[in-house]
């Protein structure tokens, strides 16, 4: 496939294709305390790049250096996804990359600023923890929303100071660039997966000079307006949902063969709706939040096989609740709600956006931003990096990945965001699930001859569909991106 693949792909340019002269890093590189293996450090930038000389922050950053110095091309910045994903983790837990690019790039990733090692957010769990569900329920109910979400981010600032006022990707962006500076590096190449592929796309609008290349892996569009916003994630997530019920209906091998998935779906959220579904491993009944969001979060991988059977255990009122361990992330709401003006001005208004997005996905009710978005209602921090249309104008050409069936940030946004950048190409895999560069061969030789040699894949380029197997971890993503 390697060979069928490169016969194929139509040759681009790169700015900065031959490595660039390389400086040694002004940082002070040390063995992370987690893995000896990856070099940690710091970086200091401004709290609030509008004011540069005003209060700092450090950003941790960890590198993995190239396995073939001799080959080396120059530094790949990996940028998590999130809010709440940490680069710096991901390091430590082993290179995102495969052999080939290992060998000739320095992997760099950090943690955004607010989470992990990087200023780290600090709210009450327990405040977050009594957020009212965000379904609309008359005046009273969306006034309780107003209400949480003013204490809430009015709690973030008293613990943490004016973090919680700049967390937005565009911020990251500009932390980027400045450990790029401290490196001493001309130009990056970067590769963003989920909300990474915002920042990656922040930094192409504010440093186009210095991308040498940019993959947007499952790519996030940031022009949607509020009901643009959660209308388009609900039609990604109910069409895998879709697909998950035709694969039900073709293999034997799911528990739910045979039956209208979903009016089982149906009937169990009804079920969560009056209180009377047990959360698997816990001792509180599921919402009806809770289990859209375990379905989406199983439609990553994907993960049918044990979707199937936990719906089906679910039924039956016998959760097992190995299927839905879930790895839990920081509070996303104040670096979201720094990148997005979500905006109803009534409960009437608000009741008006679910209903779009509730007729968008009739089984799920809304996608993975239905229940992110209403927290920004009223959130006390200023919008930093609104809703754009980003204006990319890169020497590099971009390289987009989307699966056909993604349920995060679905193929409505990988086609849109192609639209509006100039030099982009869209790779589309055409298969299910959240995450394009290590599918199979195809998606890996496609990226990989970008990365390093600079080589295009052609316009309408498609890479084919795996199977889904079982999973063998019990750990599922947790949405959002």
């Amino acid at each position: 496939m390697r060979r069928m693949l490169g016969a194929l792909l139509a040759v681009g340019v790169i700015a900065g294709a031959a490595a660039p002269a390389h400086a040694e890093p002004a940082l002070d590189w040390q063995p992370c305390a987690e893995n000896a293996e990856v070099e940690c450090s710091t970086v200091r930038v401004p709290l609030d790049w509008a004011n540069p000389r005003g209060e700092q922050i450090d950003i941790a950053v960890a590198r993995r250096p190239a396995t073939d110095p001799a080959r080396r091309i120059g530094t790949l910045v990996y940028m998590p996804g999130g809010p709440g994903g940490t680069g710096v983790s991901s390091l430590v837990a082993g290179n995102p990359f495969a052999a080939d690019l290992a060998a000739r790039f320095d992997v760099v990733s950090y943690d955004p600023r607010g989470f992990g090692g990087s200023h780290q957010l600090r709210c009450d769990p327990a405040l977050i923890a009594e957020r009212p569900d965000v379904r609309p329920d008359g005046p009273e109910h969306f006034e309780r929303l107003l209400d949480h979400n003013r204490r809430a981010s009015d709690d973030c600032r008293a613990r943490s100071g004016a973090i919680v006022d700049h967390m937005d990707t565009a911020s990251v962006a500009r932390d980027i660039d400045a450990f790029r500076a401290a490196l001493g590096e001309q130009q990056l190449s970067l590769y963003g997966i989920s909300y990474g592929t915002l920042t990656g796309q922040m930094y192409a609008e504010q440093f186009p000079e210095r991308v040498r290349s940019l993959v947007l892996d499952s790519v996030f569009d940031h022009s949607q307006d509020t009901a643009g916003f959660l209308v388009t994630q609900a039609e990604a997530a109910e069409d895998s949902f879709g697909e998950f019920a035709k694969w039900c209906d073709r293999d034997a091998a799911c528990a739910l063969h045979g039956e209208d998935v979903g009016a089982v779906f149906d009937e169990l959220y009804e079920r969560a709706d009056a209180g009377e579904l047990p959360q698997p491993g816990g001792s509180k009944p599921m919402t009806p939040q809770d289990l859209t969001r375990s379905t989406i979060s199983a439609f990553y991988g994907p993960d049918w096989h044990a979707l199937a059977a936990e719906l089906d255990e679910l039924r039956n009122s016998e959760p097992i609740a190995a299927a839905r361990q879930q790895e839990p992330i920081p509070n996303p709401a104040a670096a979201f709600c720094g990148d997005h003006r979500i905006e109803a001005g009534s409960a009437e208004d608000y009741a008006q956006l679910w209903k779009r997005q509730e007729q968008a996905a009739p089984h799920l009710r809304g996608g993975v931003g239905g229940a992110l978005a209403p927290h920004c209602l009223d959130w006390r921090a200023p919008v930093q990096n609104p809703q754009h249309v980003p204006e990319i104008r890169t020497a590099a050409p971009i390289l987009i990945l989307n699966a056909l069936h993604d349920p995060a940030t679905g193929y409505n946004w990988a086609t849109t965001v192609d639209s509006h950048v100039e030099r982009a190409t869209l790779l589309t895999y055409d298969g299910w699930g959240h995450g394009v560069y290590d599918r199979n061969e195809c998606t890996l030789d496609a990226a990989h001859a970008y990365l390093i040699d600079g080589v295009m894949p052609p316009e309408g380029a498609h890479c084919p569909a795996v199977q889904p197997e079982p999973v063998q971890t019990a750990v599922r993503p947790v949405a959002p991106w």
